[in-house]
């Protein structure tokens, strides 16, 4: 019910009251967001290989060394000089992954100010 917009009418006896039919509401709305951006950055062998490290690491609670021999055996290579994945560069894809995304699935609260209702 619009009772809360009830206006006193100038022409109208007192303790009449005239309902608005029509009003507008002006408002600032402030939305943040992480999507802005293109948040796919990594290439397909790059994901592929995060998401099985931090299957690893977090499912199955295997150590960095182990990963290490596990991706060694299944013929995983690192991405730029097709070298052996050592404990610390296996430390370092899952670590900044991690941080990647926290940083794309952060979320922001909507604000919104000066809000105001006139007819």
């Amino acid at each position: 019910m619009t009772d809360c917009f009830k206006t006193n009418s100038p022409n109208s006896k007192s303790g009449e009251f005239k309902i608005l039919k029509q009003f507008n509401i002006s408002f600032k709305l402030v939305v943040k967001s992480s999507s802005l951006t293109s948040l796919h950055h990594y290439n397909p062998y790059q994901y592929k290989l995060y998401r099985l490290i931090k299957f690893l690491k977090e499912e199955r609670g295997i150590g960095y060394r182990r990963i290490s021999h596990i991706l060694y055996e299944k013929g995983f290579r690192s991405v730029r000089t097709n070298s052996i994945l050592k404990y610390n560069y296996i430390y370092s894809i899952y670590y900044k992954g991690k941080i990647r995304e926290n940083r794309i699935n952060r979320n922001f609260k909507s604000e919104i100010t000066n809000v105001r209702v006139f007819s």
